[in-house]
């Protein structure tokens, strides 16, 4: 039986992230050595061009450029190099979108210059990595999809699980980011004993907390962590990865 492993990476949101966390993530893709890698979304932050920033001082922040070559050199570059053979695919977050969505608000001329486009920006094409839109296959009968492209934000994983049956159908998996909030709920169908498990699964995020600077008092309820996905053409396995203070186990190993 031939099965095929897929490393999802949570939202990073770099230059935010923790750093610790990142690299024990990347340890793991170059241990494991997956067929395939996918970044969730909100890879990278882009807080210059937020609309949260905008008329505040971090509007003329002279960072916009280090962000997207520590990105590309710290993040993407890594990836190749810890898996040189997977397929790597970036999905489209919300907070990734987030220059395509600022030029078109107060510079539409410029909407279609290449060099603004996110492939081009990081030099996608060179490190054979895609930038897709969700819902993405990832598996059987399985779609990975950022939440933002569900529209209104929802706070329990039942709400996100009926939101993504009502939008894409019931008898499918889904894998998704933005909240922070890792969790697997489960569910099923069929009847007489014939019945098939489905899942709908939050990867959560890798941002360090101090960095949310929009969260008053610093109190977060999130948790760092990663998924792994098995796949043998019939069924998907989950496997979320939840860290405690940044240490996790994988396959009996301590990261």
């Amino acid at each position: 039986m031939t099965i095929k492993t897929t490393v999802i990476l949570p939202d990073i949101q770099y230059p935010y992230c923790d750093n610790l966390m990142l690299q024990k993530i990347l340890k793991v893709v170059n241990s494991a050595q997956p067929d395939a890698v996918l970044s969730i979304g909100d890879a990278i932050d882009f807080p210059q061009v937020s609309r949260w920033s905008v008329g505040t001082a971090g509007a003329y922040a002279p960072t916009l450029q280090k962000h997207i070559d520590g990105f590309r050199k710290d993040v993407l570059v890594e990836l190749r190099d810890a898996a040189p053979n997977a397929d790597i695919t970036w999905l489209e977050g919300n907070h990734d979108l987030r220059i395509r969505d600022f030029v078109g608000k107060y510079a539409p001329p410029l909407r279609t210059l290449r060099a603004l486009d996110v492939k081009e920006l990081f030099g996608l094409e060179d490190l054979n990595i895609s930038y897709e839109l969700g819902p993405l296959r990832v598996g059987t009968n399985t779609y990975a999809i950022h939440g933002h492209e569900c529209g209104t934000y929802v706070s329990t994983p039942h709400a996100w699980d009926q939101k993504f049956m009502k939008r894409y159908g019931s008898e499918k998996n889904f894998v998704f980011g933005h909240t922070h909030q890792p969790f697997i709920t489960t569910r099923a169908t069929g009847y007489g004993g014939k019945v098939s498990p489905w899942f709908t699964m939050n990867v959560g995020s890798i941002m360090d907390p101090t960095e949310a600077k929009y969260i008053k008092d610093g109190s977060v309820n999130w948790q760092m962590s990663f998924a792994v996905l098995r796949d043998d053409g019939k069924r998907v396995w989950p496997e979320l990865v939840l860290a405690n203070n940044r240490s996790f186990f994988y396959n009996g190993t301590k990261f």
